[in-house]
């Protein structure tokens, strides 16, 4: 499995932020992408989720063209899973739902795993307005887990956790895309964030 963008080239309110973008990210690495503020990396993500359409360019996940100049894939059709910034939970449901939510046939047994290893099970019936930061966050990674992705975008998804935490979430997020043999893409602004996964790629934009 593996994603490439090639040539991308992305724009807001006709100020180009990315501009003629190529990258490859194969099963089981992580890359990182980095730039200042404004510059597009959660454009980038949003553009491979499908949230968001590029100027020109396309991206190819495990040899299906997800999207080009002239179509693009609908988010649900991508199975990419995508962590927010601001975590983006269901505010109406609590943390389990929103966890389950993404749930399959495959993921269903993992459930546990995720919310131990994520520290979240304590949580769990919490909604999500009552939830620190940090557990929003982890909430948030645990969903993405659950729908069991050809690829893992996430950003900044260790902004809000200690150290500790931080570590730990890598860690479990190291053992899944070398178990599940995807590739994942992560975006932040501090790489000494990142200190249990191993970066195969730096993308400066």
């Amino acid at each position: 499995m593996s994603i490439v963008v090639k040539n991308l080239s992305i724009s807001f309110d006709k100020d180009t932020l990315v501009s003629e973008l190529s990258f490859e990210i194969k099963n089981g690495e992580v890359a990182i992408v980095v730039g200042e503020s404004g510059a597009g990396k959660s454009s980038l993500l949003n553009v491979i989720a499908g949230l968001k359409k590029p100027d020109f360019g396309s991206i190819q996940l495990n040899g299906k063209l997800i999207c080009d100049s002239q179509s693009s894939l609908d988010p649900h059709e991508r199975n990419i899973g995508y962590v927010f910034q601001d975590f983006a939970l269901f505010p109406h449901i609590n943390a389990e739902k929103n966890i389950r939510f993404s749930e399959n046939a495959s993921s269903k047994k993992m459930f546990d795993k995720y919310t131990t290893e994520l520290k979240i099970k304590k949580h769990l019936s919490k909604m999500p307005h009552e939830l620190s930061g940090g557990q929003m966050q982890r909430v948030s990674i645990a969903r993405a887990l659950m729908m069991s992705p050809e690829l893992l975008i996430l950003d900044e998804p260790f902004s809000n956790l200690d150290k500790q935490t931080a570590l730990g979430t890598q860690n479990l997020i190291k053992e899944y895309i070398k178990l599940f043999k995807i590739p994942c893409l992560i975006v932040t602004h501090d790489t000494n964030q990142i200190n249990a996964l191993d970066i195969s790629h730096t993308i400066k934009i």
